[in-house]
């Protein structure tokens, strides 16, 4: 196992480095928002927020991302123990991308949901507001904990702060309350700046993340710190 750096924070073990380099197994989920490339270019529509050119070149590379699909997703279904879920978060653009890739790595597939952000983005083929989760199983099929959890799941978008696609983290622990029980590890081998993880600290989970980027990573430990010291706001 090679990581520059590990830190543990309650339940909570953080690594810094490569997720090809670092063995994870025996989890119990792996709750993910994977790096991917936007599509490039496009016209001349000015954008706000984190799309403005300020933040963001037109260029495709949002978040650093130097790895495919076919090759992290076998590493996600190889940390799993049998009988669990997967949920791996993508835009419209890499749907196919992200099924094809699951499929062939063993995965079998549940459905796919979506996330209702509450604004949208400018397009001149529809303005986009949605991203998209492909929830999948190894093994067995089991059920969620909330059968009456809806496909879609509506919640505003937070303003660009720790990273640029940060995810709320009451969605994050809507899939793992959805998924686990307390005590259960929750694995997210693309951390970014620690939602999953937080969400896991409130919720009683035990969680394992990767980052490769060392900003981030400190902002992860930062935050999951943070959670141990407030109130349990989701168990």
């Amino acid at each position: 196992m090679t990581y520059k750096r590990k830190e543990v924070i309650g339940d909570c073990t953080l690594y810094l480095g490569d997720m090809q380099e670092i063995d994870v197994s025996s989890c119990d989920l792996v709750l993910t928002d994977p790096p991917y490339k936007l599509t490039s270019g496009g016209g001349d529509i000015k954008m706000k927020g984190k799309f403005d050119k300020s933040n963001y070149n037109n260029k495709g590379d949002f978040v650093r991302c130097d790895i495919n699909w076919q090759d992290f997703m076998p590493i996600i279904f190889n940390s799993l123990k049998d009988d669990t879920h997967a949920y791996v978060m993508c835009n419209n653009r890499h749907i196919q991308n992200l099924l094809n890739s699951a499929q062939n790595s063993g995965f079998k597939f549940h459905n796919v949901l979506v996330w209702d952000k509450g604004n949208v983005t400018p397009n001149r083929w529809y303005m986009k507001g949605l991203e998209f989760t492909g929830f999948f199983f190894k093994g067995k099929a089991k059920p969620i904990n909330d059968c009456g959890s809806k496909q879609l799941y509506n919640k505003k978008s937070e303003k660009m702060s720790d990273h640029p696609t940060q995810k709320p983290v009451d969605l994050m622990a809507h899939y793992i309350f959805n998924s686990t029980n307390q005590g259960e590890v929750v694995f997210d081998p693309f951390m970014g700046s620690g939602t999953t993880l937080v969400a896991c600290a409130k919720m009683k989970r035990k969680g394992i993340g990767i980052e490769l980027d060392e900003g981030y990573f400190d902002i992860a430990c930062k935050r999951v710190e943070d959670a141990y010291k407030q109130d349990d706001l989701f168990s």
